[in-house]
C-alpha cells in the first residue's frame, strides 16, 4: 500500500495528459486521447550553471538536423566553453540523452535540434504546432505553459450568453479557457507535445505557449523534433 501511495505522489493523469517522475511516461504520448506527456525530473545544477555562464555567448543559439551518431561531436563544436568543462560535457550528454530517447520512441535516426537563449517570450500566444510531435525542455528559467484539452471550450460557444462566458479568456485559436487552468512545466521537465500533423490525432494537438520572461532574467529552451 505504501508503494502505491509513493507512486501516486509522482504521477498525475487526466483525460488528455500524463505527468510522472518515471521517464516511461513519455510513451503515453502514443495513446489516442493524450496531447501532452511530461517526465518530471530534478534540476541538474551543473547544467543550469553552465547555461547561466554562457548565456550571452550562445548568440542566436543552435539550430540544425543532427544524426544521433554524430550529435555529441557536432554539439560540442557549437556550444561555447564555459567556466567548467564538466558543465559543458553534462549539457552535451543531456541533449544526447533526450535525443536518444526521442529517436528510440519514434524509430528514427536524426533529430531537429533548436537550443535558444531567450530574454523574451518566443511564442507568447497559445498555439498548436503544425508537426507530428515535439520534445520541449527548459534548461534555464521557467518552462512552457500549456492548456489541458478538457479545460478548453472551442468556439463558437453555442448556447452560451455573456454571463456564461464571464471570467473566460479567448486565445487566438478561438478557444475559451479560465486562466487558472493554465499549467506550466518546470525547468528540466521533459515534455512531448502532439502537433496537428500527427495523423489521426489532429484534434489532440497540444495547445501551448512560451512563458513570460521577466526583465533581467534569462531562459534557455531546447526543442527536439524526430526526423
Amino acid at each position: 500500500m505504501q508503494a502505491l501511495q509513493d507512486y501516486n505522489t509522482v504521477f498525475e493523469r487526466s483525460s488528455s495528459w500524463r505527468s510522472c517522475a518515471d521517464a516511461m511516461v513519455l510513451g503515453d504520448i502514443f495513446e489516442k486521447g493524450i496531447s501532452v506527456a511530461i517526465w518530471t525530473r530534478p534540476e541538474a545544477p551543473l547544467i543550469s550553471q553552465y547555461y547561466d555562464d554562457i548565456f550571452k555567448s550562445l548568440g542566436m543559439g543552435i539550430r540544425g538536423v543532427f544524426s544521433l551518431t554524430s550529435l555529441k561531436e557536432e554539439i560540442a563544436k557549437l556550444l561555447p566553453n564555459g567556466k567548467s568543462s564538466a558543465g559543458k560535457q553534462a549539457a552535451i550528454d543531456d541533449i544526447y540523452l533526450l535525443s536518444d530517447m526521442l529517436t528510440t520512441l519514434f524509430d528514427c535516426d536524426s533529430v531537429g535540434v533548436r537550443l535558444v537563449p531567450l530574454s523574451s517570450a518566443m511564442c507568447p500566444s497559445f498555439h498548436v504546432d503544425n508537426i507530428p510531435v515535439r520534445l520541449v525542455n527548459t534548461y534555464l528559467g521557467e518552462g512552457t505553459e500549456w492548456l489541458p484539452k478538457e479545460s478548453v471550450v472551442s468556439s463558437p460557444m453555442i448556447g452560451l450568453n455573456d454571463a456564461n462566458t464571464q471570467g473566460l479568456t479567448k486565445n487566438r485559436l478561438g478557444q475559451h479557457y479560465q486562466e487558472n487552468s493554465v499549467r506550466q512545466m518546470s525547468a528540466f521537465d521533459v515534455g512531448l507535445l502532439k502537433g496537428k500533423a500527427w495523423q489521426g490525432h489532429e484534434e489532440f494537438a497540444a495547445v501551448h505557449r512560451s512563458c513570460k520572461v521577466m526583465p533581467e532574467t534569462q531562459r534557455v529552451l531546447l526543442t527536439l523534433d524526430p526526423m
